[in-house]
C-alpha cells in the first residue's frame, strides 16, 4: 500500500518536489467555497496540458495538494485519510483524462471532486445520509446549489462540535491518532497510558461522532 501511494505521488511530480504538509498546515480554516484563481494562471494551465498533460497535473498537483489536503481534514478528522483522498483522485484525473472534461476552472472542479469524496467516505464510514446528490468526479457541472454549500457548512461545524463534545483524554487521543497521524503506540507513550486504553478512546470517539453525524441526518 505505501509503494503504491509514493508511486502515485511521484508520477505527478519529481521526488522532492511535492510538498507534503505537516498536520499544522491543516489548521488553518479554508473557506468553503473556494477562491476563484486568475484567469492568467488557469490559462497557462490549459496551454500546459495541450503540450504535455503529465506536466500539467503536476503543476496542479504541486500547487493545489496542500490546500485540498486541508480541506479534505475538515470533513473526515484524519491526515493520512486526506492525503489518500487528494492523491486518489489526482491519480484518477491523470489516469482517466479528466482534465479534458475541465471546461471552466481547474481549481473549483478538484475542489468540488475532493468534497464529494469526502462525503461519500462519510457515507460509507459514519453512517451519514446526505440529502444532497453527490456527483462522481466525472460531472465537469462545478456550480453548487446554495442548498448544497449550506449543507456542506452545516456538517462541518457538526463534526467540529462533535470532536469537542468529547472528554478531554479521548478528544486528545482522537486527534493525536486522526488529525496527527501518530501510532498508537507513541500516543500511549506521550500520555503515559497503555495502548489497550488508548484503543478504548478512539473507539469511543468514533463511535460518538457516528452517532452524532446519524441522529442529525
Amino acid at each position: 500500500m505505501e509503494n503504491e501511494k509514493s508511486q502515485r505521488k511521484k508520477t505527478l511530480g519529481e521526488e522532492g518536489m511535492i510538498h507534503h504538509p505537516s498536520s499544522q498546515d491543516y489548521i488553518e480554516k479554508i473557506p468553503l467555497k473556494d477562491k476563484t484563481e486568475g484567469e492568467g494562471f488557469e490559462l497557462l494551465i490549459r496551454k500546459k496540458f495541450e503540450v504535455d498533460p503529465t506536466t500539467g497535473c503536476s503543476l496542479l498537483f504541486r500547487k493545489y495538494y496542500s490546500g485540498l489536503c486541508g480541506h479534505a481534514v475538515r470533513f473526515i478528522y484524519s491526515k493520512e485519510i486526506a492525503e489518500d483522498i487528494v492523491s486518489d483522485l489526482f491519480f484518477d484525473f491523470w489516469k482517466n483524462k479528466k482534465y479534458e472534461l475541465v471546461q471552466k476552472s481547474y481549481s473549483a472542479y478538484l475542489y468540488k471532486s475532493v468534497r464529494n469524496r469526502c462525503l461519500n467516505y462519510l457515507k460509507s464510514n459514519l453512517n451519514l445520509h446526505s440529502k444532497i446528490s453527490l456527483q462522481d468526479a466525472n460531472d465537469i457541472q462545478i456550480e453548487e446549489l446554495p442548498e448544497d454549500i449550506l449543507y456542506l457548512d452545516d456538517l462541518v461545524k457538526r463534526i467540529n462540535d462533535a470532536v469537542n463534545d468529547l472528554p478531554p483524554i479521548c478528544r486528545k487521543v482522537f486527534l493525536l491518532h486522526r488529525f496527527e497521524g501518530k501510532k498508537q503506540k507513541e500516543i500511549a507513550e506521550e500520555l503515559g497510558l497503555s495502548i489497550r486504553t488508548i484503543e478504548a478512546h478512539i473507539y469511543k470517539a468514533l463511535q460518538w461522532l457516528k452517532l452524532v453525524i446519524s441522529e442529525k441526518n
